[in-house]
């Protein structure tokens, strides 16, 4: 099964993936904005305001590999939560901020032990793989949410499904990945043909994106 997955993830990456909105850097050993990191974070808020609402934020601090790896750990998380207080502070509603965490000195961009600017950094994405969706009434849509953005994502996501469904039913596999795919396949075409400011766009939207992101957990192995 695993040779399965990992041979459709070659063939068929997954259409729609976390949106990276941009990229905050910091002085060695610090967590204050500067100028330049609150024009960047200025810009971020604007396209994140711009956003689908039903997408999570996700703000991921970094630093260099100065220092220890506990101590950097929290410096990490520090600078992503001065990220995430001046995004508010930009007018972000703090319901839109997800998960907000550090990957300290685990990631560097450039991997050298000198204290090099881009790696110390925070990141701002939208979270495409949604945590958990125990009931599509989850997914915070409603008619503002309505729009071409909206259709734009759903086409992916049925197209997405489509080709999942269809190369599991080629290969005889009919557990929770192709249960998943056939549901969102369906929801997300009924979604995509109701008319703009249909309130049964906004449910089967909803039950698109919860299916969808069942899909991705189940072929994920999650």
């Amino acid at each position: 099964m695993r040779l399965l997955l990992t041979l459709f993830a070659l063939l068929f990456p997954v259409f729609v993936a976390a949106q990276d909105l941009g990229t905050v850097n910091f002085d060695f050993d610090s967590d204050v904005l500067d100028a330049e990191a609150r024009a960047e974070i200025a810009e971020i808020a604007e396209d994140l305001k711009a956003s689908p609402t039903y997408k999570p934020t996700v703000v991921v601090g970094y630093t260099d590999a100065v220092g220890s790896s506990g101590y950097n750990q929290d410096l990490g998380l520090r600078r992503a939560r001065a990220v995430a207080r001046e995004l508010v502070a930009q007018g972000v509603p703090v319901e839109r901020i997800g998960t907000v965490e550090s990957r300290g000195e685990n990631e560097l961009l450039v991997s050298v032990s000198a204290p090099l600017r881009a790696n110390r950094r925070a990141t701002v994405t939208l979270d495409d793989m949604l945590a958990a969706c125990r009931s599509y009434r989850d997914i915070a849509i409603n008619s503002a949410s309505v729009g071409d953005q909206l259709q734009n994502d759903l086409r992916a996501r049925l197209a997405e499904a489509v080709t999942a469904y269809a190369f599991y039913e080629a290969n005889g596999r009919n557990g929770p990945a192709f249960q998943m795919a056939g549901a969102a396949r369906e929801d997300c075409g009924i979604a995509i043909g109701y008319v703009n400011d249909s309130l049964r766009k906004v449910e089967y939207a909803q039950r698109c994106i919860c299916n969808s992101t069942r899909l991705r957990t189940a072929m994920s192995g999650r």
